[in-house]
């Protein structure tokens, strides 16, 4: 299923990224846009955990918010943060900056097609932490980097072990001249 769903979003959320950056907009503003979406992306990805644990701490241990509290903190994270940076963007470029016919129609849609990619590796890091138990038996985990993480019970430390030839450092050789001026 979530296979499925990977399969057909993916190049879905590609292309039709690319189709609306040619048809609306400039390639100003289009790229503006896949850096926004980058920077909010980023941002997701490093604070949703910590915000999760600030969160969860706040609502009591609730059973509901431990499971989807991460996904949601995640989705608001990059919602917002990307909001917040298209406002700017807006306010920034209120007058279309022209490059010509080739390099804007050429632009738009490679920064569609960035702009693809990195909605799309959203979806599927929204559905890494939504879905982690789900991801560790599915040939996706693969794709996705999800590793099981397997304990191992260890009776006793672990020692380390010896080399076979023990390491030399060489001292600095004594010169003739150490200790003397010139």
């Amino acid at each position: 299923m979530v296979n499925l769903i990977v399969l057909l979003a993916v190049p879905v959320i590609i292309v039709g990224c690319a189709i609306f950056q040619y048809l609306k907009g400039t390639f100003v503003k289009a790229f503006a846009m896949a850096i926004a979406a980058v920077s909010a992306s980023a941002v997701a990805l490093g604070f949703f955990a910590v915000l999760a644990n600030a969160l969860a701490g706040l609502s009591g241990g609730s059973d509901a918010f431990e499971k989807w509290g991460p996904l949601l903190c995640f989705v608001l994270l990059f919602v917002l943060t990307f909001a917040v940076l298209q406002t700017l963007i807006n306010l920034l470029t209120r007058r279309p900056i022209d490059l010509g016919q080739w390099p804007e129609r050429i632009g738009r849609s490679v920064c569609g097609i960035i702009l693809g990619l990195v909605l799309s590796s959203v979806l599927i890091d929204s559905l890494k932490v939504a879905l982690p138990d789900t991801l560790q038996s599915s040939t996706l985990s693969k794709y996705l980097g999800h590793e099981a993480i397997v304990t191992q019970k260890q009776k006793e430390p672990a020692k380390p072990k010896k080399p076979d030839q023990p390491e030399k450092f060489l001292l600095r050789e004594k010169r003739k001249t150490a200790g003397k001026r010139d």
